[in-house]
């Protein structure tokens, strides 16, 4: 048999033998090598009711934080365009960008937000609380979406009077910083609503716009977008189940927090995306920016090592080691969904999983299918 067949096989039987215990979810696998998306396939349900649906590598699903790096791109395009610098002060294109310490925050960079380095809290909340089904996803007692609002220290006329991206922006101006930008490192998940906001100044477009014609089209996703009323129409798409009694979630959708995770992709979608950034090969960026995002800018927070010592955060990329090998990768979840696309630079190697489920199997199903290669 060639090496290629054993390869697939041996891929199909390891994460068969992760999930097999495991039943009423799905998961979806798409694997590149060199300049080839070589495996793609789907493995479980993408949904139980009213009728099973067979996951596919081709089904649509939530990436979730995922979708930062499509934003960091963005950024990266304009970049080279020109138009932002990565190191001038957000409030040179933003001017109405501010916290509460407004001598503080005139010096946060664009590179600051897209390393989570800029001082803000990591626990927000504005831009999740966004969600026009936020209160069916709070919900299991009847107090559970005040207590949200009382955890994030918001209001739900607060919450109401947020109707696009620059709104997110100005609502920073009562954020206090926890440490001066550059000097720590906090994941702050709504902030990348400020960059979108950027964006969408400095081209005149809305990121959507910008994102489908100057990265998904040429680099062929045609089954990645922003829109949930098409993904949750089409056919082929997930449905997401949470815990041992699988429970349907809430379809994620969030149109004004769609760069901090709100993007749909597929396993082969994604794999096209690290191509792109594995072989430096296409009109999207160039290779100095590429590599550039992938450089270490802070050492990430206790919360995010996962019992590494190495982790890093670049450019919306964590940058970290795997059996003696440099990893660059960036996953995303919440309630049942799990995303993870990592790359092995030395390998030329890319694993995609997705999940529609709670847990940490899609990180298993990731180091198995490294370790074939590694060992092979």
């Amino acid at each position: 048999m060639e090496q290629a067949a054993i390869t697939y096989n041996q891929i199909t039987k390891t994460v068969q033998e992760i999930i097999e215990e495991k039943q009423g979810f799905g998961l979806s696998v798409a694997v590149v090598k060199d300049s080839d998306i070589i495996y793609s396939r789907g493995f479980g349900s993408s949904r139980i009711e009213p009728m099973h649906q067979s996951m596919e590598a081709e089904t649509r699903m939530s990436i979730q934080s995922i979708s930062k790096n499509f934003a960091a791109v963005s950024i990266m395009q304009l970049v080279e365009e020109g138009k932002v610098s990565l190191d001038q002060p957000v409030v040179n294109y933003l001017p109405y960008f501010r916290t509460k310490d407004k001598q503080q925050s005139d010096t946060i960079t664009i590179r600051h937000i897209l390393s989570h380095t800029a001082g803000f809290p990591s626990e927000l909340g504005i831009a999740n609380m966004l969600a026009p089904n936020v209160k069916e996803i709070f919900s299991d007692t009847p107090t559970e979406f005040q207590e949200a609002l009382d955890y994030y220290n918001l209001t739900e006329e607060e919450l109401n009077r947020v109707h696009n991206r620059e709104d997110v922006t100005k609502w920073f101006q009562k954020v206090e910083l926890e440490y001066p930008p550059g000097d720590g490192w906090n994941y702050c998940t709504d902030a990348y609503v400020i960059l979108a906001d950027l964006i969408e100044k400095v081209t005149g477009d809305r990121w959507e716009t910008y994102l489908q014609e100057k990265i998904l089209t040429p680099l062929g996703m045609d089954r990645t977008n922003s829109d949930a009323q098409v993904v949750e129409k089409d056919d082929n798409s997930a449905r997401y189940y949470l815990g041992e009694d699988q429970v349907e979630t809430p379809f994620p959708v969030n149109s004004i927090a769609a760069p901090i995770g709100y993007l749909y992709s597929t396993a082969v979608d994604l794999g096209r995306y690290l191509l792109f950034h594995l072989t430096k090969e296409s009109n999207v960026l160039r290779s100095e920016s590429i590599e550039e995002m992938q450089k270490p800018i802070h050492r990430v927070s206790d919360e995010w090592k996962f019992g590494s010592e190495d982790r890093s955060y670049g450019l919306a990329w964590f940058i970290d080691t795997y059996r003696g090998f440099k990893i660059v990768e960036h996953g995303g979840g919440q309630m049942a969904v799990r995303s993870l696309m990592t790359m092995v630079p030395e390998l030329n190697l890319g694993v995609v999983v997705l999940m529609n489920t709670d847990g940490t199997l899609h990180h298993d199903v990731c180091d198995e299918i490294i370790d074939i290669f590694i060992d092979s």
